[in-house]
């Protein structure tokens, strides 16, 4: 028989269903806390080190960059600001005693190959183009420098070179080291003296430029040859 639906002002009879109430297992619980843990420290790590320096950045931007830099970080070498107009080339020679008698070697040009040891592993590239980035610019405002240092009094170019060498002693003391590793990669096995490092650089022919005739030339420029600095051993490994 059908429920009454009159509007008699009585209530009617209603079918009520009760609902469940499943609880989250702790285990379900867990896990999620656990999971938003790297995505909070990643949040904190991005804001410390896109924060304004201040004396809390300074204190924080330690631990910020262990988090971000082995794997977030990133080289914009790509996307520069205006477009290259030369490339730096970096020739490296080595001493080597061998067969009773000191020897060196023909020019390496190893700048080329550094640039394109990032491709090698994408996942985790390496920053050694970042080095030599710095080696050219030392080198470049080194060579700079002397070149005026040339056009003073000569009774000024003794206290004026040593003031020079001075100033940019760390920075060939980091080539001497990194060159006396790269000259080990070079020549494995072999006893090494010394090094030298002569940094070149060739200008990049404009694509305006690029289909001319005759094509414009891309004469190689030397800026700086090193001394021949004493080979660091052990730096290889």
């Amino acid at each position: 028989m059908a429920p009454d639906t009159s509007n008699d002002g009585e209530s009617l009879p209603h079918r009520h269903s009760a609902i469940a109430r499943v609880s989250v297992p702790v285990r379900v619980r867990l896990c999620v806390v656990l999971g938003m843990l790297p995505v909070l420290a990643f949040t904190a790590a991005c804001l410390v080190y896109n924060a304004p320096q201040s004396p809390a950045s300074v204190r924080l931007i330690g631990p910020a960059r262990q988090v971000l830099e082995p794997y977030f970080w990133q080289d914009w070498q790509l996307f520069g600001p205006t477009p290259g107009t030369s490339n730096d080339q970096v020739y490296l020679r080595a001493r080597i005693q061998y067969g009773g008698k000191v020897v060196e070697t023909a020019p390496v040009e190893v700048e080329k190959a550094i640039d394109e040891a990032p491709r090698g592993f994408r996942i985790n590239p390496t920053k050694l183009p970042g080095i030599m980035l710095a080696f050219d610019q030392a080198s470049s405002h080194y060579a700079s420098a002397a070149t005026r240092i040339k056009k003073l009094p000569a009774a000024q170019h003794k206290a004026a070179q040593a003031a020079l060498d001075k100033r940019y002693k760390a920075d060939f003391e980091e080539m001497q080291r990194f060159f006396s590793a790269r000259a080990h990669s070079l020549y494995p096995g072999a006893r090494i003296l010394a090094v030298q490092a002569t940094y070149k650089t060739q200008p990049i022919i404009p694509f305006s430029e690029r289909y001319e005739n005759p094509r414009p030339k891309e004469t190689i420029k030397g800026l700086l040859q090193t001394s021949w600095m004493p080979y660091v051993p052990g730096v290889a490994k």
